[in-house]
């Protein structure tokens, strides 16, 4: 092959959701135009009409689909159809958790795609693109999915994982606005992979698919100096680190940690930028949390999951509820705000345990210090949860939004009562759980010098979200109690207490909402908050959530017939 043929530099353009920088989306196309590929990046949105516009004008090599949620594989297919009718002819191939583990459903869901790049993409991206650019067969290389001429779907055999992460090239942010906020917010990644083996999540079946470690760490210094550029050159100074257990792996990882926070304490940011990490919560100690906060630690989300003891077991979380609330005592004394993860039901809940798990967030936030959001368990494509309702005969609904009954049948009444009810306060924009999310975010920021609140609005933000969880726990107390103590065939979706009750709930929360939008809006504290450049609503902290995940859970909304 001559030297000309694969110099052929390719047009490549990755579409997919923004939320958070899209981190795995700006590795593959820093990985790309490291190797003298064109790269750029287009918003995923239900109207195809711009991606298709584009792809006809500036006619890519290859199309890149980053498909993040399960149950949206329709809209990325009717993507796909609407760019092949077009007539664009360029590669399309799919990458993400969902096609890596069911790729044979995704590519019969999708005819127009070429293939499935599977698990981690950066090197077999750049093995397609070099076959791709040379003119070669490129069905063989490893860690691929793509169609025989029967129409027959095969993967090849998955490649090894990156083993030295360092040597992938930072993300490419070019085409990211962070100046256009008041206070730039940035995801950073500072590992991969997850040692922990919970049942519900996908994240380790991810990674131990291919060859090599559950956890890889990137040098710290790597890590901070990929922050100082940001704060340098865009003016980042608030960091989301999307890491899947930012302390996982135990003294191993509290030391790296640590050692990231030292860089930057002793660096010129220090005091400059606030971060956010994620991890379990019998991963925080009290030594490692003030250590870190040092660095600039400004929140904590927890995968805390379950207040009940037997629900951690049928999740394999390995731990107990208390130390959930360890937990939360060392979060509160050092200053910090949290969120945190929570299934109130799950495949195998029964009345007691889901009674246990409201008492659980009356003692976890009754007094407010967060707001108590709370979910379904949901059986995502490769995980132990989805393999077990198989087992059971109790997994329902299709590949691409599976579903699944409760063995007590009141339960399947209480969760459709309570995904109604809770609606609009845990799962859109616009709720109380996120207005609250953010403005106490605000409120204990670190480093304290870029707070605008006082301390009694503080108090007063925490008077407000102990309002908002005791409203919660004691309609979900009284469904549950009601609905405990009714005759299954007495029951109903418009029983009269049940429908008093999301009555209550929704007339609290607009009374909350609005005591919060006057707070909010009056004008000596907006004046301060903008002379100190704080962040809005719409920015910094709201950038660490996506709603679009949230959707799976609140389209089972009057859609449940298929029981």
């Amino acid at each position: 092959m001559t030297h000309s043929k694969r110099a052929r530099r390719l047009r490549i353009l990755f579409v997919g959701f923004q939320d958070q920088d899209n981190l795995g989306l700006r590795y593959l196309m820093s990985a790309a135009a490291s190797k003298g590929h064109d790269v750029d990046i287009e918003t995923f949105t239900k109207d195809h009409k711009s991606l298709v516009a584009r792809a006809l004008r500036e006619r890519p090599d290859v199309i890149g689909l980053s498909l993040i949620f399960q149950y949206m594989t329709p809209q990325f297919a009717a993507a796909i159809k609407a760019l092949r009718d077009a007539g664009v002819r360029a590669h399309i191939t799919l990458g993400g958790h969902y096609p890596s583990f069911d790729y044979e459903a995704v590519m019969k869901s999708a005819p127009g795609a070429d293939s499935i790049i599977r698990f981690e993409g950066e090197a077999t991206l750049m093995e397609l693109c070099e076959k791709l650019a040379a003119g070669e067969e490129w069905r063989e290389i490893e860690g691929v999915a793509h169609r025989l001429d029967d129409g027959s779907i095969r993967a090849t055999k998955l490649r090894k994982q990156v083993e030295d992460l360092d040597t992938l090239p930072w993300p490419d942010r070019a085409s990211i606005n962070y100046e256009g906020n008041d206070q730039p917010t940035a995801s950073v990644l500072g590992s991969r992979g997850c040692p922990w083996n919970c049942d519900f999540c996908s994240i380790r079946p991810f990674y131990e698919a291919q060859p090599g470690k559950l956890r890889r760490l990137r040098a710290p210094k790597q890590v901070v100096e990929e922050m100082r550029a940001l704060y340098h050159d865009r003016g980042v100074a608030t960091f989301l680190f999307q890491d899947d257990g930012f302390l996982a792996t135990g003294r191993r990882a509290r030391e790296w940690a640590g050692e990231i926070a030292d860089l930057i304490a002793a660096s010129d940011i220090a005091g400059k930028i606030g971060f956010k990490i994620s991890c379990r919560s019998d991963e925080i100690r009290e030594d490692i949390i003030e250590r870190l906060k040092r660095g600039g630690l400004t929140h904590v989300y927890m995968g805390v999951e379950s207040g009940d003891e037997q629900g951690l077991k049928n999740m394999n979380k390995m731990l107990k509820p208390e130390k959930h609330l360890e937990a939360g005592r060392i979060l509160k004394k050092a200053g910090l705000s949290f969120d945190f993860g929570f299934m109130l039901l799950e495949p195998w809940s029964d009345i007691r345990m889901t009674r246990a798990n409201i008492d659980f967030l009356d003692a976890f936030v009754g007094d407010g210090w967060t707001v108590a959001s709370f979910c379904r368990m949901l059986p995502y494509s490769g995980t132990p949860v989805e393999k077990r309702l198989k087992k059971e005969g109790r997994l329902k609904g299709t590949a691409l939004e599976p579903d699944y009954s409760f063995i007590d049948p009141k339960l399947d009444l209480f969760y459709e009562w309570m995904l109604v009810t809770f609606h609009e306060r845990n799962f859109t924009s616009q709720g109380l759980c996120h207005l609250l999310r953010s403005m106490i975010f605000e409120s204990r920021r670190h480093p304290l010098a870029e707070r605008w609140m006082t301390v009694e609005e503080t108090r007063w933000l925490q008077h407000i979200a102990a309002l908002t969880n005791g409203v919660a726990t004691t309609v979900l107390k009284s469904a549950l109690d009601h609905i405990e103590a009714t005759p299954l065939e007495d029951l109903s979706p418009a029983d009269g207490r049940l429908a008093a009750l999301t009555d209550l709930e929704r007339v609290e929360e607009k009374r909350l909402t609005d005591q919060i939008s006057t707070f909010f809006l009056d004008p000596d504290r907006q004046a301060r908050r903008g002379a100190a450049r704080r962040q809005r609503l719409s920015g910094g902290f709201a950038r660490s959530w996506t709603f679009a995940e949230a959707d799976w859970e609140t389209r089972g909304l009057g859609a449940r017939e298929a029981r």
